[in-house]
């Protein structure tokens, strides 16, 4: 019935629709494979954006905190040099010469009254001001020395210029 040319055409026939079949399949597999691919590398895209924007915010932050650890070495400057300034003030007279405080509260008791009074009032107004009181409109004017918070004029008059 089938003759030898018949049973070949067949199966030629047969080859090619699987050929085209397996074909069809391999480029609906591609165009699958293509779309997850896709996705992919739009969330890898979004990830490389998130991370670019998170290491601008810490190079944002790494600078914040590098000025504020300046301004604290500042601070931290200030208030150095504001407790060797009192430190001198019981060795050394005002020209710089050396001195024995507690002679001197031997030799004049009312001078050194006074003068500690003042400084502690002075000190404390300096500590009021550290815990957040305002300061008043004099000690934000004074610009004289005679006007000045001698125990922390750093603190209590900042337009105060010491003299170089």
């Amino acid at each position: 019935m089938f003759g030898v040319g018949a049973i070949i055409k067949s199966v030629t026939i047969l080859i090619i629709v699987l050929m085209l079949a397996a074909g069809g399949w391999y480029v609906t597999n591609l165009k699958a494979d293509l779309v997850t691919s896709e996705n992919n590398n739009a969330k890898l895209q979004e990830g490389i954006r998130e991370q670019q924007d998170l290491l601008a915010q810490m190079q944002r932050d790494i600078g914040q905190i590098q000025e504020l650890n300046r301004s604290l070495q500042e601070t931290t400057q200030k208030h150095r040099t504001d407790v060797e300034a009192l430190s001198k003030k019981f060795s050394q007279d005002a020209k710089g010469d050396p001195r024995d405080f507690g002679q001197l509260a031997a030799e004049k008791p009312e001078l050194v009254e006074r003068l500690i009074n003042r400084g502690t009032r002075n000190a404390m107004r300096c500590l009021e001001i550290a815990s957040g009181a305002p300061r008043t409109e004099q000690e934000l004017a004074a610009k004289n020395a005679s006007e000045i918070n001698k125990e922390c004029p750093a603190i209590a008059n900042p337009n105060y210029k010491a003299p170089q």
